[in-house]
């Protein structure tokens, strides 16, 4: 039934395909994903994304503007004006830049509204441009006012890797999403709207982006704020700990306790083995929130009925934890790597020392591959080099070594501010992995 084909990867010769064109009456064109910047631009959808989500505040919360006809024209467009007339047409997230939308009803208003960039088919059924829609949702939008601040988040934006062409495909819809947070921020703080969006990116996918064109960098610099736990020193009064003794204020309010002075002294043991609490729980970690929250819970949910978390329940439950890390280390991994190459590379670093030079990794890499194909196709795309800069980014590998013979230990992390991985100094497994990955030592 089909007249036409798109090939992708073709090994037919020029003249099989005009013989094929001649006698089946197919026609064949060649396309290269990576050249084809339609396929690859995602800013208008996200424009409209951005737009159905305003449009839907207002439906759901009525006294966030003030209705008038631009209003109920913004709506109209979007589909949300409740009677029927676009709603769905459009769908939830149109997928390209420069699509032709049909549309099936009110003819009349949207030609008016479009102002001619509407083509009419016949009475019932019109094509239009996804720019064009987002052009007239502009136009409205200028003139709405809103009597409450509004605030849009996309949260924790992430990328994972299946296969190539996804992977630079979803890379691109995020650098999209940046791209238009900043569009919609200009627009309203030119007019002055009390309206403003926000993206939370992982920085390992915004260094993703330096291959994929229109660089953001310079956009994130700007007009971004980075987010880091490791502007303080270690003590009791760091921040992700303070984060901890106000959590449990708030519970001790909550159950009629009166709130202790020295909550982390009240809680937790002073020491644990030789380090002090604060080290403890810190240096087992990957200096983010998330990672103290998980090591509590777990104390908790295995011993419900203690009422500290002592030596006893935050030792027992180290592996699990530490198991928990690693897990979400494959997660992060996945943004840049396939599963079977993350698969390659726990198992590398199963068993392995937990200080080591690059030339003992490598050894290690090359015993795995000797019995692994996975391993011999994961080296032939990466260094052991660029997987060590990889991990070391992500907080999973690190630095530790003297500057000298009986010098002053060095040891450099990324949650520490350090920058680059020094691959020709001795390197180390992050101390809360050994578990899991039942380094030696």
């Amino acid at each position: 039934e089909c007249a036409h084909f798109v090939l992708f990867k073709s090994d037919l010769s020029e003249s099989a395909k005009m013989k094929i064109s001649a006698q089946a009456g197919w026609s064949f064109d060649e396309f290269d994903p990576a050249k084809s910047e339609i396929s690859q631009d995602f800013k208008e959808a996200w424009v409209w994304f951005l737009h159905h989500k305003i449009g839907q505040l207002f439906v759901q919360y009525p006294d966030l503007y003030v209705s008038d006809e631009h209003s109920a024209a913004y709506l109209k467009i979007l589909g949300l004006d409740g009677e029927g007339a676009f709603a769905k047409v459009l769908g939830y997230f149109p997928k390209l830049d420069g699509v032709k939308i049909k549309l099936k009803a009110s003819i009349p208003f949207f030609e008016a509204e479009l102002e001619g960039d509407i083509d009419t088919l016949n009475s019932t059924t019109s094509e239009v441009t996804l720019d064009a829609l987002n052009t007239a949702l502009w136009k409205r939008l200028e003139f709405i006012q809103t009597s409450k601040k509004i605030s849009l988040f996309f949260d924790e934006l992430e990328v994972f890797y299946h296969t190539k062409d996804q992977y630079m495909r979803d890379v691109r819809m995020v650098r999209d999403i940046i791209f238009t947070v900043d569009r919609f921020n200009d627009f309203f703080i030119r007019l002055g709207k009390n309206i403003r969006c926000f993206a939370a990116v992982r920085s390992e996918v915004l260094d993703a982006m330096s291959g994929v064109g229109q660089e953001v960098e310079r956009l994130v610099h700007d007009r971004g704020v980075n987010i880091s736990w490791n502007s303080a020193k270690r003590s009791l009064s760091h921040p992700l700990l303070q984060m901890i003794a106000k959590k449990i204020a708030a519970s001790e309010k909550e159950n009629g306790i009166p709130i202790s002075d020295n909550l982390l002294e009240k809680y937790f043991p002073k020491n644990i083995g030789s380090d002090n609490i604060d080290a403890y729980l810190l240096d087992n970690s990957f200096y983010r929130p998330r990672d103290l929250i998980w090591r509590l819970t777990i104390a908790q949910k295995a011993y419900p009925n203690d009422g500290m978390f002592s030596t006893e329940n935050l030792t027992r439950t180290a592996a699990e934890y530490s198991a928990k890390l690693w897990e979400e280390i494959r997660y992060e991994l996945s943004a840049s790597y396939s599963q079977s190459d993350v698969d390659v590379i726990t198992m590398a670093f199963s068993g392995a020392k937990s200080y080591f030079h690059l030339a003992d990794m490598e050894e290690r890499f090359t015993r795995v591959s000797r019995d692994s194909e996975r391993c011999r196709a994961l080296l032939k795309k990466r260094s052991v080099e660029e997987i060590l800069r990889d991990l070391f980014r992500l907080g999973a590998v690190g630095n530790d070594f003297r500057a000298s013979t009986h010098g002053e230990r060095r040891n450099r992390w990324v949650f520490r501010g350090d920058a680059t991985l020094l691959i020709d100094k001795q390197m180390v497994i992050n101390k809360a992995l050994w578990k899991h990955l039942s380094t030696t030592k």
